[in-house]
């Protein structure tokens, strides 16, 4: 029997999937606060690392309504599991130097007395440029132009990287 994607199945899917990341920082955010940082394992470990870092959105790793999967809606506030998401994979990168230009890039931030954190937001900032750039315009990650844009941040003053980005996603 062959299963039809229906519009249906995909937001069930999608549903699902929100559903299961967000449990998991539920869980790990739990250990956290019940002093069991050191029974995560090492991944685990590292997004608990990113989940402290953002205290900011504390009251959202125990709304049930969110960690029931329900979108993200808000006029004034950016999704917090998308930034936690978004975080890990700047992370990840950096870690991995995958792309060896996300690594350059935050660690010419780091030398420019700016935080790792920051250095990760900015990251993150490209990333999320490049995504919905890619939705936009219905195309697929372009990851030449990802490595590139990362390069060219890498050459400017920290403080001029989000015009660099501006120019980059308004000319376009």
């Amino acid at each position: 029997r062959i299963i039809f994607m229906t519009e249906n199945f995909t937001k069930v899917f999608e549903n699902l999937k929100r559903q299961t990341y967000r449990k998991k920082i539920n869980k790990i955010w739990n250990m956290i606060r019940e002093g069991k940082f050191n029974e995560l394992d090492n991944k685990e470990q590292k997004l608990a690392m990113i989940v402290m870092n953002h205290p900011e959105y504390q009251e959202n790793y125990e709304n049930e309504d969110l960690l029931n999967g329900r979108e993200y809606i808000s006029d004034n506030e950016f999704n917090p599991f998308l930034h936690i998401s978004l975080h890990e994979m700047a992370e990840d990168q950096v870690i991995s130097e995958a792309p060896l230009e996300a690594a350059l890039l935050c660690e010419h931030i780091e030398k420019k007395g700016y935080s790792r954190h920051e250095g990760l937001h900015v990251i993150m900032t490209i990333l999320i440029n490049m995504i919905f750039a890619s939705f936009a315009n219905n195309k697929p990650f372009d990851e030449q132009r990802y490595k590139t844009l990362l390069a060219k941040c890498k050459k400017v003053d920290p403080s001029e990287i989000q015009n660099v980005i501006q120019r980059e996603f308004t000319s376009n």
